[in-house]
This record gives structure tokens, C-alpha cells and sequence, in this order.
């Protein structure tokens, strides 16, 4: 049997980033848990639909610089998974994958730079 690890075809990194997401009846504002050229997952205080199509802002701090110092890139998606998978009557942290479906080139080159400096063998 393959693993989901085994099935992705690019790199994924763990990391802590701010994160906007709009799509859906809420914007929410989190944090990323784990990143890839193909996806993000992250966590939101909102319950977001899977299938719902986002568009997402996020953070990536410069190399070295200060925490506030760094680039917003945009990226197009839609949610492919969702945890808990129903909304709750307990709001907290829901957990959300995202497909990229568009991603501007100056924003993949930014994304790409920023797994390639966080790659832990």
C-alpha cells in the first residue's frame, strides 16, 4: 500500500506562518501547520466547506531579517480536506487543506526559495 507520503510529488515543510484566507461565508485569519509547492495545510477558527474555493494570503518573512520584515504573496485554492469534517457548536481550531490551483509565478519563486531554506534532511 503507498503512503500519502510516497503519493506527493514535492517537498513538504513545516512552518509557521500568518495566513488570510477568504472564501466561504468567513474570512479567517490562522496559522500554517505545513507547506508544499502543490499546498498548505493550516489552522482556522472557522469551519471552511471542502470543495470551497480560497484565496489566501500569506507571510513569508525574509531570510535573516526580522519577524515583521518579509514578503504577502497570494495564492488561489480549493479546500480538499477538513478537521474536524463538521462544523462544531465549540468554535476553535479547525484544520484545513488547500490544493493550489493558481499560484503567480513571482509568488511560486518566493515559495519555492522559502522550502528550499527550511529543507531539514
Amino acid at each position: 500500500m503507498t503512503s500519502l507520503s510516497d503519493r506527493r510529488k514535492s517537498p513538504r515543510i513545516a512552518a509557521e506562518l500568518p495566513i488570510a484566507v477568504e472564501g466561504g461565508p468567513l474570512e479567517a485569519t490562522g496559522k500554517t501547520l505545513n507547506i508544499s509547492e502543490n499546498g498548505v495545510y493550516f489552522e482556522v477558527p472557522h469551519f471552511i466547506e471542502p470543495l470551497t474555493k480560497v484565496r489566501m494570503e500569506l507571510f513569508f518573512p525574509d531570510e535573516g531579517g526580522a519577524e515583521e520584515d518579509g514578503t504577502r504573496v497570494g495564492f488561489d485554492g480549493v479546500v480538499v480536506r477538513v478537521e474536524p469534517e463538521e462544523p462544531t457548536d465549540h468554535p476553535g481550531a479547525y484544520k484545513v487543506a488547500v490544493f493550489f490551483t493558481h499560484v503567480p509565478e513571482s509568488s511560486m519563486t518566493i515559495l519555492m526559495a522559502f522550502i528550499e531554506r527550511n529543507m531539514t534532511d
